[in-house]
Formats: C-alpha cells, structure tokens, sequence
C-alpha cells in the first residue's frame, strides 16, 4: 500500500479529531500538499458542520444502537483500510463458483470507522427528513451478506457490509488461521459466469480478525471468496479453490 492510500484512508478520522497528535500532524501535512485529499477533508467537513444544523432533535431510530455496533466492529481492527482493491489484468482466469446457501439482510446502517460516524448522521438526519416531508421510507443504501468457512477455514467468518452509496464495502473477518510465512489472504469478487476479480490482500491480527476494505462496488458480482496466496500482493487469479466464501445476493 503507498503512503497516499494510507493517508487517504485517514481523511475522515482526522476530520473528526479522531487521530493522536503526531498522527494529525502528519495528516495535516499531508493534505496541504494533496489535491485530493483536500476536496475530500472539505466534502466531510462541510457534512461534519451541516448535520446539526438540518433537522429538529429527534428521538434516535430504534436500530440505532444495532448501527453503532456495526461501526465499531468495523472499526475495531484497524483505524486505516488495511487492504486497496488491486484490479489485475487477468490472461486466463479458471471459472469457478462455490456453492454455498447464505442467509441475506438488508438494513440501514454505516460503518467503516470514523467516515462511519459520518454516514450514521448522515443517516438520521435523511431519516428525519424523509419523515417530515414523504410517508414512504428511502431504500436500504446498505446490504449485509456473510461469509461462511469450510474445510480448514470452517471456523473463519465474515460479515460483509456493501456501502452502495460509497461504492466501497467493508468485511469484518473473524477466526482466521494464522498464515504461513510469506503468505497473505486475498479477496476476489466472483461474476455470475464464475470469473474471479483480484479485490485486496490482508493479514489478519493475531487474533484472526482484519476489517478490510473493498474499494469497489459489489454490482455485477455473485459472490465473494477468500483464498491463501503468496505475498506481499497475491496472485493475479486464484491457485486453490476458496474454502472461505459466500453469496452477494
């Protein structure tokens, strides 16, 4: 990952007041010297100062504490996106597609560390506003699939959260084995005719758990699948078949 990537992926918890102060320091600098972190401390500042000022005090929705949940299991890992998507050039790729039934849910939410926070406000302010001015409730702008282990990875779970207004998704892994020297986890996205697409590589804590970000929308996509390959960036297609995976619709 270059420094850019890590930076940008520090915009929104700097924003917020979020980082230590060697950590805002070096933000700061950051973002003075590039153009897009720049529009992008604006956008969220200007979200950050107008939230209050939208709508009358209301009472929190009922889910609410559910969302706040999510957000801090999202954040509980790792305070930077651990894991860019890589898009690769794939020559030829084998089709495969793991068979897996996998319970869906669809529910309001946010999630991904401090720009969570920032969605989640975003949120009750659309809600009141929606509230006041329509009898019919927006769309879910996020999806929850999960993924389910097998095989050696039966005890690995995943909960994949699909910001489809970001166009960005999070996934919450849990009960990961400890990787073998020079290997990494990586994620691909699955299309419906079974093509994989290089989506991130990680290394999850010593715990077994890594919060990973996507930084690609999940439309057009079946499913997701998790393999180990070698490091530090993976393979172009996968080298085994996914013990670890489940459906996106």
């Amino acid at each position: 990952m270059s420094d850019h990537e890590a930076m940008e992926g520090s915009v929104a918890a700097w924003v917020l007041g979020a980082l230590d102060a060697g950590e805002a320091e070096d933000m700061r600098v950051h973002v003075e010297g590039c153009a897009s972190c720049s529009q992008a401390a604006v956008r969220l500042r200007r979200a950050a100062v107008a939230l209050p000022l939208e709508v009358e005090e209301i009472s929190p929705p009922a889910r609410l504490r559910e969302r706040v949940l999510v957000a801090a299991a999202a954040a509980r890992s790792s305070t930077l996106p651990s894991a860019p998507a890589r898009k690769k050039t794939v020559a030829a790729t084998p089709r495969w597609k793991p068979v897996a039934t996998i319970e869906v849910g669809r529910f309001y939410a946010a999630a991904a560390a401090a720009t969570v926070l920032l969605a989640l406000l975003v949120g009750l302010v659309a809600g009141a506003l929606v509230g006041r001015n329509s009898v019919t409730p927006a769309p879910p702008q996020v999806a929850r699939f999960t993924l389910v282990g097998h095989g050696s990875l039966s005890g690995a779970r995943g909960t994949i959260i699909d910001l489809k207004n970001d166009g960005v998704t999070l996934v919450d892994f849990k009960g990961l084995p400890a990787l073998a020297k020079g290997k990494v986890y990586e994620v691909w996205l699955i299309t419906p005719g079974g093509r994989p697409e290089a989506a991130a590589v990680f290394v999850p804590d010593s715990n077994g758990a890594k919060v990973v970000l996507v930084s690609m929308p999940l439309s057009g996509f079946a499913q997701m699948a998790v393999t180990a390959e070698d490091g530090p960036d993976g393979a172009t297609a996968p080298t085994q078949p996914p013990q670890l995976y489940g459906a996106l619709a």
